[in-house]
């Protein structure tokens, strides 16, 4: 029983894994503008790095009714989407899924855990 359970949870581990590689799709890009999509949530996210910047620190937000913007834009474009709301569901959204799959992914580690740690005491106990 406790083998099974330990491959049923490094199967369902190894999936975990591959489907967070596969969450982001990059798109095109540009000097300052890297457009990316995450296929869970089925939306389009933009990552800026402001030219003649400091630091290599970058800002990201989603894209909501446009499929790209432009540099002169972005502060217009943020200021109406967070007057909206639509901007914080957006990442609402995407930090429900991101903490889903921490979760389950560290539950999974968990069971892996356990299930070793079973097998090694019942081997050791005989």
């Amino acid at each position: 029983m406790n083998n099974k359970k330990l491959i049923i949870s490094v199967v369902t581990f190894c999936i975990l894994i591959i489907l967070g590689f596969l969450r982001w799709d990059s798109l095109e890009s540009s000097v300052d503008l890297r457009y990316k999509y995450d296929r869970w949530a089925g939306q389009k996210w933009v990552e800026f790095y402001p030219p003649l910047a400091a630091s290599s620190n970058s800002m990201e937000f989603p894209l909501i009714y446009r499929d790209e913007i432009n540099q002169n834009d972005i502060d217009k474009y943020l200021g109406k989407q967070a007057l909206s709301g639509e901007l914080v569901n957006k990442w609402i959204e995407r930090t429900k899924l991101t903490d889903g799959y921490i979760g389950l992914l560290l539950l999974n580690i968990l069971v892996v855990i356990y299930s070793c740690f079973k097998i090694f005491i019942l081997r050791y106990k005989k």
